[in-house]
């Protein structure tokens, strides 16, 4: 990988490169979830899938810390390197870093001392408070591990190492899937077995990518000395968007697991626990074909080169609607395949499950848009849209029908929310595109692709 030129190979050859080792990379929780929820639902039953739901939100938030540095070091790493300032890269990988390490222990402290209280308000009760607990506080303990391994994959990625990135999250998703049915299974640890597990798991891959630095011509100094207010707040500016994606598919969860047990019941939770992971690995997907194209567009902006960033967008969007198509497919062929996988459903989960699961995930068709276009705005220094569109597709959008439409149409309402915001965010995006995109008189041509003056960019951030 290390031979290839991000400024001047093909395109085409670049991205596909980077796409299979940056789909593995962050797919490196979902992973660990998606197992930890197979195993808990065939070794524990469905109350373990309730309890392993009311603690996803906590997941949400170890990926969007250690992402918005990671990925926002990653562009700035990039965007330097493609102007051939080195230093300045390196200073923004330290700024990173410390970034991590602040917030990611406060995070971990103030977790810890309040878990109990926190989970309750997350909605567990005196039914399931057992088994979250169980599962919780052994995870809490590894806090630090599941941010770090966050941080470094787009990092290493980002250095031109996706094939590393991608061997992590192999051996790390292998050994998860022994240890968890090795301890919940024939050495009966239940909740804790599957917990500890992906601790390891987690472990493994960090330490996998940490591999990375141990080259001469990898290594960087760790050194604070340049490090300023400025530049981490920088970092932040261009990972935000990503920590408010990841944070708000967790208020999703959470406000969903409210409203559900209020209008539908306990089995409605079984099944938005089945659905929420089949979310968290499509999510993973379309993540990891925009950030196959992140590390390629922020060099070529970087560098001017418009016409190839516009080409390589195109390749990312002709991909993520493939792959949300084919999704979508498997999902609504199989519908009770799927479900069953996850849980042994008896008819009451089979009746609610099959049509919930076809409504919900529908959303695969049009997220993956959204996905897209959130990376390509942050990744070409356009911080501000990209926020617009995490805040109004995971917060408000999300928040006023979660609330409003079961009080108007019932329950069963809330399983089409999800499409609606899509639906919404996306036709935003495209009247934003429609209103900036083609407003200058300026725009040039390159191999099919219409760009408009980059001055005007910067005049409606």
């Amino acid at each position: 990988m290390t031979n290839l030129n991000l400024l001047k190979d093909s395109e085409k050859k670049v991205f596909y490169h980077y796409l299979i080792p940056s789909i593995c990379s962050t797919l490196v929780t979902s992973i660990y979830i998606l197992v930890d929820t197979l195993i808990i639902g065939q070794g524990v039953g469905s109350d373990g899938i309730s309890a392993l739901n009311i603690f996803l939100p906590f997941f949400s938030i170890y990926n969007g810390i250690g992402l918005m540095f990671g990925l926002g070091g990653g562009i700035l790493i990039s965007t330097e390197e493609g102007i051939g300032n080195h230093k300045k890269a390196d200073s923004y990988f330290n700024s990173s870093l410390l970034g991590t390490v602040i917030v990611g222990s406060i995070f971990t402290l103030l977790t810890n001392i309040y878990l109990e209280e926190i989970l309750y308000f997350l909605g567990a009760n005196e039914n399931n408070i057992s088994l979250v607990l169980e599962y919780g506080r052994c995870i809490t303990l590894f806090i630090p591990i599941f941010i770090g391994t966050n941080f470094l994959s787009p990092i290493v990625r980002n250095k031109k190492s996706p094939k590393l990135a991608m061997i992590s999250v192999i051996v790390g998703a292998g050994l998860n899937i022994i240890l968890d049915y090795i301890f919940v299974f024939p050495m009966n640890m239940g909740m804790f077995g599957a917990a500890l597990a992906t601790a390891i798991g987690s472990l493994t891959t960090t330490l996998v990518l940490l591999i990375h630095f141990i080259k001469r011509k990898n290594r960087i100094k760790i050194s604070f000395k340049e490090v300023s207010f400025s530049m981490i707040k920088k970092v932040v500016g261009c990972g935000i968007s990503t920590f408010l994606m990841e944070v708000a598919s967790g208020f999703v969860i959470f406000i969903f697991n409210i409203q559900i047990i209020k209008y539908i019941g306990d089995i409605g939770i079984v099944v938005y626990g089945i659905i929420s992971n089949c979310i968290i690995v499509g999510m993973a997907l379309f993540n990891g074909v925009a950030q196959a194209s992140q590390p390629i567009i922020a060099t070529n902006y970087g560098a001017k080169e418009k016409c190839r960033v516009k080409k390589v967008f195109e390749y990312a969007m002709k991909t993520t609607i493939l792959l949300g198509f084919l999704l979508f497919s498997i999902v609504f062929i199989f519908t009770k395949e799927v479900i069953c996988i996850f849980v042994k459903a008896d008819y009451r989960i089979i009746n609610m499950g099959v049509p919930a699961v076809r409504m919900y995930l529908s959303a695969f068709c049009i997220m993956n848009i959204n996905v897209l276009f959130a990376n390509y705005f942050q990744s070409t220094e356009r911080e501000k849209i990209s926020i617009i569109i995490s805040i109004t597709r995971g917060f408000l959008l999300n928040v006023i029908l979660v609330l409003s439409l079961p009080t108007i149409l019932g329950g069963l309402s809330l399983w089409v929310i999800v499409p609606l915001t899509e639906i919404i965010s996306l036709l935003g995006i495209i009247l934003y595109i429609k209103k900036y995109y083609y407003k200058s008189n300026e725009n040039i041509k390159c191999n099919n692709f219409e760009l408009t003056n980059e001055i005007e960019y910067k005049n409606i951030q």
